[in-house]
């Protein structure tokens, strides 16, 4: 058994037109358990204080631990694997990818490696090798949640939403708990016009996080591309309710009131909206 670093859960942020939704990478963290390292005692020792360099955010200094600690017991997979994770949060994909390589090659199961070179391959832009990567991930474990997620990613990065929501929904399906894999599968819908399913997507993340207003805002923008403009304000007030510093709610909601002829009302929202920066 290894002890390995994965990562956490990528987020998606609220900007403008309705919202921009930014595709921000995975950043890892360590998973503490009872897997081991071989016998070396030394190869240990850096392994565990690099993990604990690398959680504490002192990447550099994590690497410099993992290096040594192959050093003692260069043919491990999991060291191989924690320093492609330090790699990766330092930015620096092509090794990133290298040590991942490595790992693969001692472990050729080793699904967590197949997954994050993916990842990294996705941070340079090659999809392909990202997309081959993360389906031997899924080949090895199809029931991981994460790796689903890792590819939809894949197909959100190139703007092939169609694509994108099946993984996101087999996210989701595996791991109904993570508010995050709704509010990608969310995103995904909105961009494919599937309304309806925004509808079911949304009222499950309010069931999970009650206090975003991520999942109130596609709600409300949902339910405008359905015409049910009364609803849609409904759920803009609820999402301003949360955040009401943002803009591009302000904006939407004042573009649903227009369409309600309600331009009174629809101009306070535009005036709100420029104030806090929203152009348009």
């Amino acid at each position: 058994m290894r002890k390995r670093i994965v990562a956490c859960k990528p987020v998606i942020y609220l900007a403008a037109a309705l919202f921009l939704a930014l595709l921000m990478l995975p950043l890892a963290a360590c998973q503490t358990g009872s897997q081991g390292y071989g016998s070396n005692q030394e190869a240990i020792a850096f392994n565990e204080t690099g993990i604990d360099l690398y959680n504490k955010g002192a990447f550099e200094k994590a690497l410099l631990n993992f290096d040594r600690a192959l050093e003692k017991d260069p043919s491990n997979p999991a060291v191989h694997f924690n320093k492609g994770q330090a790699l990766d949060a330092m930015k620096n994909y092509e090794l990133a990818i290298d040590s991942y390589g490595r790992a693969i090659e001692l472990d050729p199961n080793f699904s967590d490696a197949w997954n994050y070179r993916g990842i990294s391959y996705l941070n340079l832009k090659e999809y392909e090798k990202a997309l081959e990567s993360v389906d031997k991930a899924i080949s090895i474990n199809g029931n991981n949640a994460v790796y689903w997620e890792s590819k939809g990613q894949i197909y959100h990065a190139q703007n092939n939403y169609q694509e994108a929501v099946p993984c996101y929904a087999r996210a989701a399906s595996l791991d109904s708990a993570n508010v995050d894999f709704w509010d990608r599968l969310t995103y995904a819908q909105m961009k494919s016009k599937l309304y309806e399913d925004v509808l079911k997507s949304t009222d499950k993340s309010i069931s999970l996080e009650s206090t975003s207003a991520f999942p109130w805002g596609y709600k409300a923008k949902a339910l405008h591309e359905l015409k049910r403009y009364d609803e849609a304000i409904i759920a803009f007030d609820r999402a301003l309710a949360l955040d009401s510093d943002n803009p591009a709610l302000w904006y939407s909601k004042g573009l649903t009131l227009e369409t309600l002829q309600r331009a009174t009302e629809a101009k306070k929202c535009y005036d709100k909206a420029r104030s806090l920066g929203y152009q348009f």
